[in-house]
């Protein structure tokens, strides 16, 4: 069955870490559910509606080094000489949709507590696995002059089995090949087949003596030193100048967060509902329907502006670099099902795979200062029950900094088979 990078919901009686393709996004009875509260919210006023978002706490959301802390185990059998460097996750992946306030729905006729299945957000372990590789690689190069060291240049990901947030990852970082200016680490992710004796997190590193589950992510991540630019060619109007009357219309804060789960009936029970818990960046998204209205769906585009939560030393290159990967994952998939009308339908959504490049010297991927970078959008093919989703970093200068493809499974919620209608005698 296809990974799911993130969770589905499930009812009360049933949990279920990723959908399958015989049984949808979320549980049939769920979905029934949440239709029959959008009934009811309708005859809410709306003072009321909108104060139902209001009703979540605060909550604490975690910097950089929070969020992707780990801690270095003993190393590993030797390839090509070398031994594996082997990693333990420390905190607790970030989950969409956890933090909806699904308990301010309380008030509404027919509201049952729904649960949410286990699934982690797809871009930590893509961006954990980066770092761990990235940490070896540093130490490697650490006699090598500052403006010299190696940085990420690229991330080759595949998803093979949904990440679950109650236990640990695993990350084992092996040599692929490695020279004097550029070099290759492969890294295989793995969790136990059972939840961390602390499943909410601080994970123990006894949790990595546990019987290890099937491999749930593979990535090659690629590292090179910086040398000055021969040509420097880019689309000639950054997205800043494309969209100046739109970006220039309001304040980047004051767009609204980006959803928790961008899914058409979830914002739309939970109108403003905010960041959540999710870490690392503060992300907005650009209110773009008037931009695309009729436009075909290849044609049409969105805009996340974003920087970080909490700083990040400019020296740490390779932090900043993991951030935007981060950052890139999220709700990529579920925007399309949007505009397939499936937004009140959706079945299976899965990342297969996912490729991130740093067109520039790793030093300018830093987010420095104020400013807001935007990611750009689109979805160029969809076809065979998949989409391909195509990202474009700009920095806010205007500069395309690093660009991202992914391909995932996206389809409807396939309708449950009609019982047989008895035959009269």
């Amino acid at each position: 069955m296809p990974p799911m990078s993130w969770s589905d919901f499930a009812s009360p009686t049933i949990s279920r870490p990723y959908a399958t393709a015989d049984r949808g996004f979320w549980d049939q009875d769920t979905s029934h559910a949440c239709d029959a509260l959008l009934q009811r919210s309708a005859s809410v006023s709306e003072p009321t509606t909108r104060s139902l978002a209001a009703m979540a706490a605060p909550l604490n959301r975690k910097g950089f080094y929070e969020a992707m802390a780990f801690t270095q185990l003993d190393d590993g059998s030797e390839v090509n000489g070398k031994p594996t460097k082997n990693f333990i996750s420390n905190s607790r992946a970030w989950k969409p949709g956890e933090e909806l306030p699904w308990d301010s729905l309380r008030n509404l006729p027919d509201f049952s507590v729904r649960q949410l299945g286990p699934g982690a957000f797809g871009g930590h372990v893509y961006a954990q696995a980066s770092l761990a590789a990235a940490r070896v690689v540093e130490e490697e190069d650490k006699e090598a002059p500052r403006n010299e060291k190696l940085a990420i240049h690229s991330i080759q990901g595949v998803f093979t089995n949904p990440g679950l947030v109650d236990r640990p990852y695993l990350y084992h970082v092996q040599e692929v090949a490695s020279g004097k200016s550029f070099c290759t680490r492969q890294i295989t992710v793995r969790q136990p087949d059972q939840p961390s004796s602390n499943p909410k997190g601080p994970f123990p590193t006894s949790d990595a003596q546990l019987p290890m589950a099937n491999v749930c992510f593979t990535s090659i991540v690629t590292f090179k030193r910086p040398i000055p630019p021969i040509d420097d060619v880019q689309l000639s109007e950054p997205p800043q100048t494309r969209f100046a009357s739109i970006l220039n219309s309001r304040a980047p804060d004051e767009w609204e967060p980006s959803p928790q789960a961008d899914i058409d009936k979830l914002r739309e029970l939970f109108p403003n509902a905010g960041h959540g818990a999710f870490p690392i960046v503060d992300m907005y998204k650009v209110d773009m329907r008037g931009f695309n209205e009729g436009k075909p769906i290849p044609e049409r585009r969105e805009l996340l502006l974003y920087r970080l939560l909490k700083p990040i030393p400019k020296e740490d290159v390779n932090a900043h670099i993991v951030c935007h990967a981060y950052e890139a994952d999220r709700n990529g998939l579920l925007m399309p099902a949007n505009y397939l009308g499936y937004g009140y339908n959706l079945g299976t959504v899965a990342s297969l795979s996912y490729s991130f490049y740093i067109h520039v010297n790793g030093e300018e991927a830093v987010m420095d200062g104020e400013g807001w970078w935007i990611q750009e959008v689109g979805w160029p093919r969809i076809t065979a029950g998949r989409a391909m989703l195509e990202t474009r970093i700009w920095g806010p200068d205007g500069k395309h900094v690093a660009s991202g493809y992914q391909d995932g499974v996206i389809f409807p919620q396939r309708k449950s088979p009609k019982a047989p209608k008895e035959q009269k005698l």
